[in-house]
Formats: C-alpha cells, structure tokens, sequence
C-alpha cells in the first residue's frame, strides 16, 4: 500500500510484505530497505516481476491471527488490477475452520498510495471505535472517492500485464510520459499524455486542482521512485496551491508496485467528489 513502516506501525496495521522477484530470486522489503540501489538497478535494465502469495502462505498468514480470537479487515490492491484467486481461496479454507469469526476482504479499487490513504482511513476508523460493519461500509464510500493520478515513464511494464483498460503506445525513447488513473471500478486506464516530466507535473498539479475536492480535509499521497527532483518539484506546487497545513504522505513506490508499474512513477492521490468512469 505504499505507506511508511513507521506510520503503519503508528496505526496498529499489521502489514503483508508481498515478495517480488529480481533476476528470478525472490526478495521482501526490509525497514532499511535501499530504495536508490534498487531504482538504480531497474533503470539499468534488471527484470523485477510481481509474485503474489500462494493460498498455503495466505492461510499461514491469517490462521494465527483467527486463532488468537481476532476479525480480520484485510484491505488489498484493486482486483481489476492484481488476481486474488490465492486470497479468497485462503478466506474459505479459514472461514471453514474458524466459523464464529469475522474476514473481511476490502477491495480498496486502488493501487500504491491510493490503497494506502483507504487503509490509513479506514484504520482511524478502527482506533475510533467504530465496528467492522461501520468500518466495511465506509469503505464503499471512501474507495470511490480517493483519485489517483501517476505518470509512468512509459506503459511498457503495465502492457506487460495487460493491465490498461485501454489501448495507448508510448516510451520513454520518444520522451511522452503517459499520466494513468484508476477508475471507479478499479481498472487502470491512460488519462493523459504529456511530452517531458516538467509539463507531466505541472498536469498533475492541474488534474487536483480540477478534481479534487475537499482537499485539506484529507490526506494527499505523493509517490516517487528515483526521481526525487520531481517529488520535491511537485511537493512545493502542492504546499504553493493548497498550503503549508495539508497532510502530505510522501512515499517511495515499493518493489511490488514498481514490477507492476515500472520504474520512473510519479504520482498524486488526493480526495473527489467520485472517481471516474
């Protein structure tokens, strides 16, 4: 979900560090984690490739958790974009054994910092006293209503995925940035494309101006790779157009997220009134 460690922490989260692999061994994020090394070895070219849990890890994960007597909330990457087949066959196994317990499987419609501004909200709501139920509706509301906006270095990585709803060529080499969104239904589609990272930043700034809504009320996610130039450059517009007081999350895109989205991401995540179509 993008968040810092110390802030998932802060909250109570208990956080699965999903495993990537790189020149096919498989690694984890660590809390001294060296993002540079790792950005600087997927702009030399390393294949990093997205690996999910297998059904067997999941129900090792969460049987420890349903034992001690607890409800699960568990809030994941949007289903459109990553398969849960492993995730919701785990859910059945446990739920068979455990019947007296609650396992609840939010799908936040999101990717990176924007499932990470559902979670952190969702878990103020938990820290409120609010119950699963208040907890689970809430998040039908808030999923549609936290935006996220990212420019890519170029659409190669999600093509290999397949993961565009819609059809869009460009790359680096010819130095079109494309900007690319989650829709209301939890797919990845191109929104934009601009011609250099200066002009993709100044559309960022322009996109939340247009559709944000409320946006001191809430959170802003800010998430970067390598390019911490950019993120510096797109901080100061934020704290230029909307203040020294907003609640910035700024965050580095883990492994995970990179072997999905490719390297050189840039991207806001911030409040609307309701997401796209």
């Amino acid at each position: 979900c993008d968040l810092d460690l110390e802030q998932i922490k802060s909250l109570g989260i208990e956080c699965i560090k999903l495993p990537y692999m790189l020149n096919e061994s498989s690694f984890s994020v660590t809390p001294k984690f060296d993002f540079d090394k790792f950005y600087s070895k997927t702009r030399k070219g390393v294949c990093v490739v997205y690996k999910d849990l297998s059904k067997q890890e999941y129900v090792d994960i969460f049987d420890e958790v349903l034992k001690n007597g607890d409800d699960i909330i568990y809030v994941h990457t949007s289903g459109e974009i990553v398969d849960y087949t492993s995730l919701l066959s785990a859910k059945d196994i446990l739920l068979k054994k455990y019947k007296d317990r609650r396992f609840e499987l939010i799908d936040s419609r999101n990717i990176s910092i924007g499932q990470g501004i559902v979670s952190y909200l969702l878990a103020l709501e938990y820290r409120n006293g609010k119950s699963i139920n208040e907890i689970v509706d809430y998040s039908f509301k808030l999923r549609d209503e936290f935006a996220n906006y990212m420019m890519l270095e170029s659409t190669e990585q999600v093509n290999n995925y397949n993961l565009l709803s819609n059809s869009i060529v460009s790359g680096s080499a010819l130095n079109i940035k494309p900007i690319v969104t989650v829709d209301i239904s939890g797919k990845l589609q191109v929104e934009d494309r601009t011609s250099g990272r200066k002009k993709a930043i100044q559309k960022l700034i322009e996109i939340i101006r247009q559709n944000g809504e409320n946006i001191t009320d809430y959170p802003i996610g800010l998430v970067y790779t390598n390019n911490e130039s950019d993120a510096i450059a797109l901080e100061e517009k934020l704290y230029e157009y909307f203040g020294k007081d907003i609640k910035l999350f700024k965050v580095r895109l883990t492994p995970s997220n990179c072997s999905l989205l490719g390297a050189g991401v840039l991207g806001l995540s911030f409040h609307v009134h309701r997401k796209i179509h």
